[in-house]
């Protein structure tokens, strides 16, 4: 198993965290501030992988697999805006799918990448 594929199944499981934390916004059940933060914290470390990745592959390394860390960056720093800075313990469900298209896109290129 390479390290891109590693960063893929690592994503793979943040972003079922963070279906599991939609689905309670949809539910309209109350969670701790800390499932959110534990989300954005694994998102952070599953970032640092890929981009060890990346750098590691050198001039092997694919358009996408770089197209993805981007694309998760920005998703990291959208959650971060949305959920820590302007909208705090108010989370909505247009928010918190439009950041989960954002990390869905990022699976879909890392994958292309890692397999």
């Amino acid at each position: 198993m390479t390290l891109t594929q590693l960063a893929f199944y690592a994503f793979a499981a943040i972003a079922a965290g963070g279906l599991g934390l939609t689905l309670l916004i949809l539910l309209r059940l109350r969670f701790p501030s800390w499932l959110g933060m534990v989300h954005g914290l694994g998102a952070l470390a599953c970032l640092a992988l890929l981009l060890a990745a990346n750098l590691r592959g050198g001039e092997a390394t694919p358009a996408q697999a770089w197209w993805a860390l981007l694309v998760f960056l920005s998703g990291l720093i959208g959650g971060l805006v949305l959920f820590r800075v302007l909208f705090k313990d108010r989370a909505t469900l247009p928010l918190a799918l439009m950041h989960g298209s954002l990390g869905a896109v990022g699976l879909y290129l890392l994958y292309g990448a890692a397999f």
